[in-house]
């Protein structure tokens, strides 16, 4: 593990490494701020084709200029069409619930685009799914389906972040059983790579409510440790 950002430095590797690897990772962005989520309804919560509640996180398909975005308090993912101002509904939507064809507070989202599906981190119901653009439901990737919280390898107290590799395997946040989860493509018993579950302390081995994971080329882990103020880098699992 080394530290690169915040905390007391076990490494001084400073922010350039982080910059440089959050740069490779974005796009240009302009300076003056563009609304693209909607038009006279800007800084107002609603559930119109043109309007967001608490938004969460977005994703941006390159190759169609397609926004995702996770609309957390209205339980949905929206899609975004390029330079479009109003949105499509493209999962959830009816509400919060268990149900397959519902969301509960989606956190993050994941678009891959072999299959042309959303792998969602469903936090208020402590499950990862995968909805299918244009499907009328989610299947189950990790977690229990009933919403139950747990700390075996197999369960999940409100994962916040999904990401995978080229190899299709999983990397997520446990937040409040403070550690990451490795899941190895297909399976769903996971793997502690980073924490001890329950355990939230400051030193270079452990966590404290991790909130965000994301992958360098060299599947190195990167992980917003919230808790403790710091960004830790974990060699690659």
């Amino acid at each position: 593990m080394t530290l690169v950002v915040g905390g007391n430095p076990i490494e001084d590797v400073g922010t350039r490494h982080l910059a440089n690897l959050l740069r490779s990772n974005t796009s240009c962005i302009s300076k003056t701020p563009k609304n693209v989520s909607s038009n006279d309804e800007m800084g107002s919560c609603g559930n119109s084709s043109s309007q967001l509640c608490y938004p969460y996180n977005l994703i941006h398909d390159s190759s169609t200029g397609t926004l995702y975005i996770a609309d957390t308090i209205n339980h949905r993912v929206v899609r975004y069409l390029g330079g479009a101002l109003s949105g499509t509904v493209v999962s959830g939507g009816n509400g919060a619930g268990f149900n397959n064809n519902q969301l509960n507070y989606p956190i993050d989202l994941y678009f891959e685009s072999s299959s042309n599906s959303l792998m969602i981190a469903n936090a208020g119901v402590n499950i990862i799914v995968r909805w299918t653009i244009g499907a009328s439901n989610w299947t189950l990737i990790a977690g229990n389906s009933n919403g139950t919280i747990g700390s075996t390898s197999t369960m999940f107290y409100y994962p916040v972040t999904v990401t995978f590799d080229s190899y299709g395997n999983i990397y997520m946040t446990d937040t409040y059983n403070h550690r990451i989860q490795f899941f190895s493509s297909g399976s769903q018993t996971g793997t502690t790579i980073a924490g001890v579950v329950g355990t939230q302390r400051h030193n270079d081995t452990l966590l404290k409510y991790p909130y965000f994971v994301i992958l360098d080329n060299n599947l190195n882990l990167y992980v917003a440790d919230n808790g403790n103020h710091r960004i830790q880098k974990f060699l690659r699992y």
